[in-house]
């Protein structure tokens, strides 16, 4: 440890630093300066970043910005060392602080890796602004329904406090009467009349059953404030006034009540809450204390005294707020499950604009479909181009239930321009391009319309018996919509890529096309070591055909040509048209034995071919072809070309009708 410790401070078998810049003080001062700045720079933002973990202790991810700050303390100690290696070559000590500098960057950097996803989840300012107010209004609705429960609270304590104030001056003035009468009979009569009215203005139910002979001793006259029924009515039923009115629901718990009451001690008492049926039939919650009021010599329990209150609006209350935080948080479910959908439209609208081509589009809609409606069996139909079919071109689920080709007079949504429901209790309103089964469910048709053109149809079907909401209606509408655009922006991209890659005329790739297609071909054999042909093709006296016919003629010469080239090269082969008469055909890994051939080939094809111009034969049409080959005729494409071109010029000099390779002419 000594050695370690030694060799980290030791600075006698290195040179400082400072003989790198020659001791220069300008170089010497840059460096300085610009050190230090930067290590002033490191050491405040640590400092800054505590500070406001300090002051904002709810951050999230504080561990994260501690580690952040000593990654950026570390950074600026190096700096420091920088400064002072200068002078003083402590090189260990130096390396062993970048090291740790080093280690407590790459740390910190697989810190972040599982946090990221955590602050993604993170709700946005906007949506936590959303639901706190939200929060905050039903908050109020809670504060006001809590503010009249403590109104009615304190009312109740302010008349417990009246009677209980009351009930002492009664007891002050039965002490002092008892203690002024010796008689004995009178005190008791006395003390009967006290507690007869202390029951009668108790604002409670104040009531006594006899266990033993089944009835009702006592009750005040509260029973009939709160049920509504008299006395006598009260004392002619047969049994408890619990067990005779007590909700269905709250018997078997009222049972299990009544034995724990049996076993109570003088000094104890059972509180249960429970409804009853007053006389008007209508439930009251009531909240009761049951304890043992007198016992048999057996010391049995005898009689029950129950003390019963009214608790129905505060019931009501709870429920009342129970039922605004169910709202409450069904609607913050719905936000989340339109969250959820606007994130996978989101990713639909990405995967369709990146998609090249509609069939690419085409084949994706499936899987980008499914988890959007995972409760339903859809297909996507386009309109086909002579726009009196629509044809299946994706479809997900276990009962898609319609035709893979339908017309647009099968479908109601196309036929109205607009979205269309299928319900079960609607048998006849359904399109008739859905096959008939036992038991359909609800469907609905979406038209596919982008900028007023009608592209397509999206369709959808639930086997389940509940009907489709509006919302999944909307987002069915969104969602085709969005098809809509993104295939029509497909369609006019690749209209506009025909049309710049393509001659109007002949339908062959154009002059462009060929300048891009012969430096990628070329590139890719020269890579694989493969051979690459060229063959220019040559019209045999067209300007003698013009003058002779008509340009209208020589069009449809050059048109049939075009034709027979696409129809006789193979799919890689590249059949362009060079300009005016002229024809180009790149033909990868042909040698210049196969090119020749199948110049030959073309050529003969081309000799057999019967043109007219309306009821008028055009006569024989000849053509002329040079062929060229790498690696045999040139180093790059412009070679070949020039090469194949002066092959073409010699076969129309030895005259016409004729194959030449460049091999021949030299």
């Amino acid at each position: 440890m000594d050695n370690l410790i030694s060799q980290l401070f030791s600075h006698h078998q290195y040179i400082p630093h400072g003989h790198c810049y020659l001791w220069q003080p300008s170089l010497l001062w840059l460096h300085i300066i610009s050190d230090g700045l930067i290590a002033i720079a490191y050491f405040s933002i640590p400092i800054i970043l505590l500070y406001f973990i300090r002051q904002r202790k709810d951050m999230p991810f504080q561990g994260i910005v501690i580690l952040f700050g000593t990654f950026i303390l570390s950074c600026g100690t190096t700096h420091v060392f920088s400064i002072i290696t200068l002078w003083i070559p402590i090189y260990w000590l130096s390396g062993a602080i970048k090291s740790f500098t080093a280690m407590i960057s790459l740390y910190t950097a697989i810190a972040l890796i599982p946090i990221v996803p955590k602050a993604l989840a993170l709700r946005s300012p906007y949506e936590l602004e959303v639901l706190n107010c939200e929060l905050e209004s039903k908050i109020k609705e809670k504060e006001t329904a809590e503010k009249i429960i403590r109104q009615l609270n304190e009312q109740l304590e302010s008349r417990v406090k009246q009677r209980t104030a009351e009930l002492e001056q009664i007891n002050r003035k039965l002490q002092v009467e008892v203690k002024e009468r010796e008689n004995a009979e009178n005190a008791l009569r006395e003390n009967q009349r006290f507690t007869q009215r202390i029951a009668d203005l108790t604002p409670n139910l104040l009531y006594i059953y006899d266990l033993i002979d089944n009835k009702t001793v006592y009750c005040n006259r509260f029973i009939t404030e709160i049920l509504g029924y008299t006395l006598p009515e009260i004392k002619q039923m047969k049994a408890d006034i619990f067990s005779c009115l007590i909700h269905p629901d709250d018997q078997d718990k009222m049972k299990q009540y009544r034995q724990r009451c049996m076993n109570l001690r003088d000094d104890s008492y059972l509180e249960i809450e429970c409804r009853l049926k007053d006389s008007q039939n209508n439930w009251h919650w009531i909240q009761t204390r049951k304890t043992v009021f007198s016992r048999t010599p057996e010391q049995k329990s005898k009689q029950i005294l129950t003390i019963a209150s009214d608790i129905t609006l505060k019931k009501e209350t709870e429920l009342s707020i129970k039922k605004v935080n169910q709202q409450l948080a069904e609607r913050v479910k719905e936000l989340e499950d339109r969250t959820q959908e606007m994130i996978l439209l989101g990713e639909m609208t990405d995967f369709l604009q990146a998609c090249l081509s509609i069939s690419e589009a085409e084949t994706t809609l499936s899987d980008l479909l499914k988890p959007i409606f995972p409760d339903f069996s859809g297909a996507v139909f386009t309109l086909k181009a002579s726009r009196d079919l629509l044809e299946l071109v994706a479809s997900w689920g276990d009962s898609v239930n319609t035709n893979n080709i339908i017309s647009p007079d099968q479908c109601w949504g196309l036929r109205r321009g607009t979205s269309h429901l299928g319900k079960t209790h609607s048998p006849n309103l359904y399109c008739h391009h859905i096959q008939e089964s036992e038991s359909i469910g609800n469907t609905i048709c979406v038209p596919m319309i982008a900028q007023g053109d009608t592209l397509g149809l999206l369709y959808l079907h639930s086997g389940s018996v509940e009907v489709i909401t509006p919302s999944q209606k909307r987002l069915a509408e969104a969602i085709s919509k969005q098809i809509a655009i993104s295939l029509a922006n497909l369609k006019l991209r690749e209209t506009l890529q025909y049309q710049s890659f393509r001659d109007p005329l002949t339908g062959l790739f154009n002059r462009r096309y060929l300048d891009a297609s012969i430096d990628r071909e070329f590139h890719r054999v020269v890579r694989e070591n493969k051979p690459l042909g060229i063959i220019m093709v040559d019209v045999d006296h067209f300007k003698q055909f013009n003058d002779t016919f008509g340009h209208d003629a020589g069009d449809i010469v050059l048109k049939r040509i075009g034709t027979f080239l696409q129809e006789n090269v193979r799919q890689s082969d590249i059949a362009c048209r060079f300009g005016g008469e002229e024809f180009t055909i790149i033909l990868p890994h042909a040698s210049l034995e196969n090119a020749i051939e199948r110049a030959e080939q073309l050529r003969l094809g081309i000799k057999q071919l019967h043109i007219q111009y309306g009821n008028q034969s055009l006569g024989l049409i000849t053509v002329s072809l040079g062929v060229s080959a790498f690696p045999n005729h040139g180093e790059n494409p412009r070679e070949l070309l020039q090469n194949a071109d002066l092959a073409l010029y010699q076969a129309k000099e030895q005259g016409r009708d004729r194959v030449i390779s460049v091999d021949l002419i030299r």
